[in-house]
């Protein structure tokens, strides 16, 4: 007699079900780590894009804007954060891309991820943050935005300060 080897069916049936039960631990913490980056990202993105307005607006000895864009990034949309934004020269101070003025850069966000990205401040977002040449915001205020995805887990959250003398610095929140 010859002895087999190999798996039984209740073994592989076992085997089966242990792997699911690992699944169904794993997936959810993996999707809420996803989520988590992909916020913590975007917040670094536009933390990035604000110290960028800045140092071009001490460099050029001018005024430049950070504002939310259209879903085309061409233009300012608005407190529509989950857009984009866009960095430009603002030479007539109106916080709006208008004629001849020169943008800078601009960072778009998916469109899968815009309608479950969201954007706050209290008690909205503004509509564009201006350095002066100075590098002091020129809004005078301390204005704060928030990111934070709709399927938010404990401290996914992340929240932007732009301090009256320019500085932006990035925190991390509770989910509201």
């Amino acid at each position: 007699m010859k002895n087999l080897s190999g798996f039984t069916l209740i073994e592989l049936m076992v085997t089966l079900a242990v792997g699911v039960v690992i699944l169904s631990i794993g997936v959810p913490a993996f999707l809420g780590m996803m989520s988590n980056n992909q916020a913590a990202g975007y917040a670094n993105d536009l933390v990035g894009a604000m110290r960028l307005a800045r140092s071009e607006a001490v460099k050029r000895g001018s005024d430049v804007t950070v504002c939310a864009s259209n879903s085309d990034q061409t233009a300012c949309s608005g407190t529509a954060w989950n857009n984009g934004w866009i960095v430009f020269t603002d030479d007539d101070g109106s916080n709006s891309l208008g004629e001849g003025e020169m943008i800078i850069k601009v960072w778009s966000i998916q469109s899968t991820e815009r309608e479950s990205l969201t954007i706050r401040d209290t008690p909205t977002p503004p509509e564009a943050i201006r350095f002066a040449p100075s590098g002091a915001n020129a809004l005078d205020a301390e204005i704060q935005l928030a990111f934070e995805k709709t399927d938010c887990h404990a401290s996914q959250a992340r929240q932007i300060t732009i301090s009256r003398t320019g500085r932006a610095s990035l925190d991390l929140v509770a989910c509201f």
